[in-house]
């Protein structure tokens, strides 16, 4: 029983006394006994509610709901027989009392609490049963919204008015006319219209590398990713898992990152009392800049082996007219320099482009210089460990390095903490005002560490799916396709879909599969993509909308859905009429892409039998000359080379980059081997950016840009020496032995 309903009790039977010790007549006193009388005439004596405290709260509720009745109803008898009026004459009536003695009340306890046991005991048992029923019911409710919300896309793509049964009406007060509601129904329509996806996309971005045929005013349209929560895995744990408690997610923040001798932490946490404003209470506070400025972490937070600084590495920069001039002209060397700079003018309108730098470019040169020897010049990890545990602790470059080392010698416990070290070096050095939605923060790939920033996206969203967190996976895709959408220097839409798909996402695939973020070029209505569109429309039950959409998918990617036809679902060869890979090796690459991941997305055998019924169907349609593909599928090989600054010799280089860090071993091997031996493949930095002329070489940024030249040469002669010594020493060493050996065996002789 709870101590507010004791307290009520006592207050009320303290009251009842008063009252009865008030009203009690001589011919009262007669027809009572003394045992009685004694007993309701002294007050009540304080009770022990400790005492009361371990019995359940339903069952004391009960109980004091009992009392309280008796109680409240003698009170009104009370108060009627105080001054009862029959005949205009006072009439004294004995009152009895029925309180309910303490062997009744312990009889009643014990009833209750074996009854709510019992009751405790099925809910138990069926509390498994009832938790698998609550997720197949939240995930049947899921999928009733996302369809409710297909269908009202449908309505305003196909008539431009709303279905009345939906909820958009919900936006507008009782106030509001009528005709504000019919303006709201034009400007959604207006707005469909806008975006009417093409059946056949005819651009192409081979011949269009300044993207002047793209809207840049529909970014503000696309959804990207503005809640930073999202980025937390902890947020997905928590809805999850929603029994875990914020303690425990608290002392998940609080343990190591990686492993770190009890010395070390001992050493940082004494470091800490020194730099003022170094994590707090929530672990996302950091000091940065001169006086200990405070810095809110966005999407990391603060963990205890870290080494305290009290100043970042980077900063984030606002690039200047001149420095987005030298982009656009390294980017599109044939255009004019005044029409590069009107589209320069009326990108700014709408985009901010950015670029991260270091802030002491002396400890920077020394970190990159000992970097670029230990892993290019004489590969050394020993001293690549050293570096970024003692003398850089928050070098990315190498921080990157030392994770892809572990995650090879199978060391995965420690690659997510160095993951997360480096996001937090890009989380520190993020302005307050940035939103990773495309607008507010662009980030061009032709500077150093803006890449190191993409490779580290990358390589944290394979860690967060290894975890079992897709759909912290999912968010962070979209923000890498955020940072430059329309360049997409690591080929976001040939994976982005994957993790949507696990992530159950089906209504933002459909949405964004609506925008000319994915239609306007050819390249950017990628297979995966596009094949994604078709299952997120069968998971929702649109049949009719996944038929439309594997047609516009045939006439874009036919080739491809050939060979996924022989090969996958034992498909008609007869029908393909020639239309197969051959030769193209970026349909080959694509191919390999999306077929390393067909059959974890691709499971339910009705979803394997739509595909193959309607796939039979279009091969049967092409063949009788039904349906007409796009241009570029109507030869398998390439008859026109095109390289430029996004193509090598006909395959799209953000392919190649994505081909290159999935380290899928059947895809790697589709990659032509001119890629590996006529252009860089570093691990830190893949395929970067080519210079056309000279002048880009001042342009672009490479890990050669950071490093001094004389302290390069200084440290491999150095380098050298230490070999040369250490030949000497081990020459030494066998000479000893050879003549160790030689007078054994002549003292045996």
């Amino acid at each position: 029983m709870s101590s507010r309903a004791l307290r009520k009790l006592q207050n009320d039977e303290e009251l009842l006394a008063s009252i009865l010790s008030k009203s009690t007549s001589p011919a009262l006193s007669n027809d009572v006994t003394d045992d009685e009388t004694v007993s309701l005439s002294k007050p009540a004596q304080p009770q022990n509610i400790f005492a009361l405290m371990n019995q359940d709260d339903e069952d004391d509720e009960k109980d004091l709901g009992t009392g309280d009745h008796d109680i409240f109803n003698t009170k009104s008898d009370v108060n009627h027989r105080e001054n009862p009026q029959v005949d205009n004459k006072k009439i004294n009536v004995p009152v009895k009392i029925y309180l309910p003695s303490k062997s009744q009340k312990s009889k009643r306890r014990s009833k209750n609490k074996k009854k709510h046991e019992n009751k405790n005991k099925k809910q138990s048992k069926n509390g498994i049963s009832n938790s698998i029923k609550d997720d197949e019911e939240f995930d049947k409710l899921l999928l009733q919204y996302q369809k409710k919300d297909i269908q009202n896309l449908k309505n305003l793509n196909g008539t431009g008015n709303i279905n009345p049964n939906n909820n958009e009406d919900e936006f507008f007060t009782a106030s509001e006319s009528e005709t504000d509601i019919n303006k709201f129904n034009s400007t959604k329509k207006e707005w469909f219209d806008n975006y009417k996806t093409p059946n056949v996309i005819v651009n192409e971005l081979k011949y269009d590398v300044g993207f002047t045929k793209f809207p840049i005013s529909s970014l503000k349209d696309t959804k990207f990713n503005t809640d930073f929560k999202k980025l937390d895995p902890h947020t997905e744990f928590k809805l999850l898992f929603d029994d875990i408690s914020v303690k425990s997610l608290d002392d998940i923040d609080s343990l190591s990152s990686t492993s770190i001798s009890p010395q070390q932490l001992k050493q940082i946490q004494r470091l800490r009392r020194l730099v003022r404003n170094w994590g707090g209470k929530d672990h996302r506070s950091v000091p940065n800049g001169p006086g200990g400025n405070v810095h809110r972490l966005q999407f990391t937070k603060v963990r205890n082996d870290w080494l305290p600084t009290p100043r970042g590495e980077l900063a984030m920069k606002l690039l200047t007219d001149s420095e987005l001039l030298d982009w656009q002209l390294w980017q599109r060397p044939i255009d004019w320099k005044d029409t590069i700079q009107e589209d320069i003018n009326r990108w700014k309108k709408n985009i901010n482009f950015y670029k991260f730098e270091p802030l002491n470019d002396e400890l920077n040169r020394k970190a990159m210089t000992e970097f670029y020897l230990n892993v290019i010049t004489h590969p050394d990890h020993e001293a690549l460990i050293n570096l970024i545990a003692s003398q850089a602790p928050y070098h990315v470059p190498g921080l990157l390095q030392v994770a892809l080392i572990a995650v090879r010698q199978g060391d995965k416990s420690n690659t997510n903490g160095l993951l997360q070290r480096a996001l937090f070096v890009f989380d520190r050095a993020l302005k307050h005002n940035i939103l990773f939605n495309s607008t507010s923060c662009q980030l061009p790939y032709i500077y150093f560490f803006n890449r190191q920033f993409y490779l580290t996206i990358f390589r944290y969203i394979l860690v967060l799916a290894q975890r079992g967190a897709v759909a912290t996976a999912s968010e962070w895709t979209k923000v890498l396709l955020s940072l430059n959408p329309m360049e997409d220097p690591l080929g976001c839409r040939y994976f982005m879909d994957h993790y949507l798909l696990l992530s159950n996402d089906y209504q933002y695939i459909i949405e964004l599969s609506k925008l000319p973020i994915m239609n306007c070029y050819k390249e950017w209505y990628t297979w995966g993509f596009s094949m994604g569109v078709v299952l997120s429309y069968l998971k929702l039950g649109e049949i009719e909308c996944a038929e439309n959409e594997l047609l516009k998918c045939f006439k874009q990617h036919a080739p491809l859905l050939g060979q996924l036809y022989i090969e996958k679902l034992a498909g008609d060869v007869t029908l393909l009429n020639g239309l197969t890979i051959g030769d193209n090796a970026s349909n080959l690459i694509e191919y390999k892409v999306y077929l390393a991941r067909f059959s974890l997305l691709w499971k339910s055998s009705k979803e394997l039998t739509f595909l193959h019924n309607n796939l039979t169907k279009l091969f049967t349609h092409y063949k009788d000359d039904k349906i007409k593909l796009a241009a570029s599928n109507l030869f398998s090989g390439n008859k026109i080379e095109i390289d430029n600054v996004f193509y090598i010799k006909n395959i799209p280089i953000n392919l190649l980059r994505f081909a290159i860090l999935s380290e899928e071993s059947s895809v790697m091997a589709s990659i032509p081997s001119f890629v590996w031996s006529d252009y860089e493949v570093y691990e830190f930095d893949v395929l970067p950016p080519r210079p056309n002329s000279k002048e880009d070489i001042y342009v672009i940024e490479t890990v050669k840009s950071f490093i001094d030249e004389k302290d390069l040469l200084n440290a491999q002669a150095m380098r050298a020496q230490d070999e040369e010594l250490m030949n000497q020493i081990r020459q030494l060493s066998l000479n000893q032995y050879i003549e160790a050996n030689e007078m054994n065996q002549f003292s045996n002789e």
